[in-house]
């Protein structure tokens, strides 16, 4: 008995070896033996090629994943030149030329700052709408010493007060330099993702500015200096054209560095490659001398069990390529079974033809589906536009009333709805234009909301100052509906009971949209008390409803008002919870 097992196994052994498989692994191992021989002779000659082809192959696929960042930063000194263009004739009109920055910032949120900057290093024009001196900035200091194209990484940015890559662009009149614009670009909104089409992928790739300075990385910084190469001058004009070396990084490993143009003379960017694995490396020539008999046996082997499975595993393999192309998005397949005596089983057939009309059913549904979502979003695109024109049309009926009235009480009833009704339309004429119908910028339509309350009612000669100072802010309609309609209320409030302060000095009225976390803001409307300025002749004594609507709104928006008052001031203030899309909240 203790004997079976050792006999099974014999007869096993006996089995394999006597196959018509195991016999044509041999047979073609035997006849690829002179081969590999050969191959021993030529790997040497074969690595060396590999090597110069392989570095080339290097500097394509850095030069192919720089081209995100190339275009980023092309992208970028076009915004500047144009905008270089558009403020030479508001230069002397500090506040058409900040309404101008701004409006740059805001068309485009991925920048945070935007700033012009004269030759005196003082920037009196920028997306802020403040004065900065610039003096003491080494990137200034660098731009008025050699004005040039530059791209410059800034830890923290004097006016932006970021982490930015700054892109400046010198501003010329005629023939003369009058300064510089600069746009702030914060790291956090670079998504850099290089597309790595090769078969490495290098360990970092780094772009740096003319004075060798790291500008842009998709790691930290402070790992990607660490791995730029040790006692090598970054700021060489050997640095200026595609090549390929290797040294020593800043912790003594040795690396693989592949240096491309990003933009000629203002930037380049610089691959790190581990050198574990590369046909330059020490003992690679012995490895691939033994590699290459052994794959060629392996070879054989492959073709010894295709051989004996044909009939079954290439047909799998068929389809599985036909389900993976589809898992890709790829509908349409090629006949993938050989036809005539060779043709597939008809079990495997079968599941074909199953797999096909799976296929079908599904991308008509998915047509379906997509046709049905074009036409949703058209009609409720439909929906806010003629939602906004009622509004407006309302609006403007008020307005024929509120000229007509005659009593100073119903005039101010009415005018304080007319404000109601144009907040809601301002929602839904951001509805409409936005190209996200799930949610809006709440920054722009609280600017819009309340540059068109204050204007409404505020003297033209300025006697009162009005700053803003509002914040990005993403929010579903459930929350931008109460919050517009919040904003409302409050500054009409605070024209209602603003007043001259004590001391003499102008009256003012503050608005404030500020980040406090990371989904939470700070929405607050404050107006300067003392002698009351009756800005409107027929507005009459208050009833409380709009203090009551302000305590509902908020309540909209899972909040509630806080209210603080002194002698000198009358604060508002709404803490806001940025949430998901409610829809029992929206109803």
């Amino acid at each position: 008995m203790r004997d079976l097992p050792v006999k099974e196994a014999r007869i096993t052994r006996f089995r394999f070896f006597d196959s018509l498989g195991t016999r044509l692994v041999a047979m073609l191992s035997i006849a690829l033996l002179p081969v590999g021989l050969i191959a021993l002779y030529q790997t040497s000659h074969v690595v060396r090629q590999a090597e110069q082809l392989e570095r080339a192959a290097l500097v394509g696929q850095a030069l192919s994943a720089v081209a995100s960042q190339s275009d980023l930063i092309h992208e970028g000194f076009a915004a500047a030149r144009v905008l270089g263009g558009a403020l030479r004739d508001d230069i002397d009109d500090p506040e058409a030329c900040h309404d101008l920055m701004r409006g740059f910032v805001r068309s485009h949120p991925a920048y945070a700052l935007a700033t012009f900057v004269g030759l005196d290093g003082v920037s009196r024009c920028n997306s802020r709408g403040v004065i900065a001196d610039l003096n003491e900035s080494q990137m200034i200091k660098s731009l008025l010493e050699a004005p040039r194209h530059r791209v410059d990484w800034v830890e923290q940015g004097r006016i932006s007060g970021r982490s930015v890559i700054v892109i400046s662009q010198p501003v010329h009149d005629d023939l003369n330099l009058i300064g510089f614009v600069t746009l702030s670009l914060p790291r956090g909104n670079i998504q850099l993702d290089p597309d790595y089409t090769g078969l490495r992928k290098p360990l970092n790739l780094i772009t740096l500015n003319e004075d060798g300075q790291v500008v842009l990385t998709p790691g930290a910084l402070d790992d990607a200096r660490a791995q730029l190469p040790a006692f090598r001058d970054l700021r060489s004009f050997l640095y200026r054209r595609a090549n390929t070396f290797e040294a020593d990084d800043m912790t003594g490993e040795n690396r693989l560095y592949t240096v491309v143009p990003v933009i000629p003379g203002v930037a380049f960017a610089v691959a790190v490659w581990d050198t574990a694995g590369l046909t330059g490396s020490g003992s690679f020539v012995s490895r691939a001398a033994l590699a290459f008999p052994l794959l060629m046996w392996a070879i054989s082997l492959i073709v010894a069990y295709v051989a004996v499975h044909r009939l079954v595993i290439r047909h799998i393999r068929a389809l599985r390529r036909k389900m993976r192309d589809f898992g890709n998005g790829s509908t349409r397949f090629s006949s993938q079974f050989p036809s005539g005596s060779d043709r597939a089983p008809a079990e495997i057939k079968q599941m074909e033809e199953s797999f096909d009309a799976m296929v079908e059913r599904i991308v008509r549904d998915t047509a379906e589906l997509e046709n049905n979502l074009h036409e949703n979003n058209v009609l409720l695109k439909e929906v806010h536009h003629r939602v906004k024109n009622n509004l407006q049309l309302i609006a403007s009926i008020m307005n024929l009333e509120i000229r007509k009235a005659r009593n100073g009480e119903t005039r101010s009833t009415l005018r304080r709805v007319q404000d109601r009704v144009l907040g809601l339309a301002m929602v839904h004429s951001n509805l409409y234009h936005t190209s996200r119908l799930a949610s809006l910028r709440a920054d722009g339509l609280l600017d819009d909301i309340l540059r068109q309350t204050l204007k409404s009612v505020l003297p033209a000669d300025n006697v009162v100052d009005v700053s803003m100072e509002i914040e990005e802010m993403l929010l579903y309609p459930d929350q931008a509906v109460p919050l517009s309609l919040l904003a409302t209320e409050a500054a009409t409030n605070a024209i209602k009971y603003i007043g001259r302060p004590a001391d003499g000095s102008r009256p003012w009225i503050r608005v404030k949209l500020e980040q406090t976390g990371e989904r939470t803001f700070l929405f607050s409307v404050a107006n300067s008390c003392g002698e009351r300025l009756d800005l409107r002749e027929d507005e009459v004594e208050g009833t409380g409803l709009g203090r009551q609507l302000i305590d509902a709104f908020a309540t909209q928006l899972g909040s509630r008002a806080v209210v603080t008052a002194d002698d000198d001031s009358f604060m508002i203030a709404v803490e806001i919870q940025v949430r998901d899309f409610n829809t029992d909240q929206a109803a």
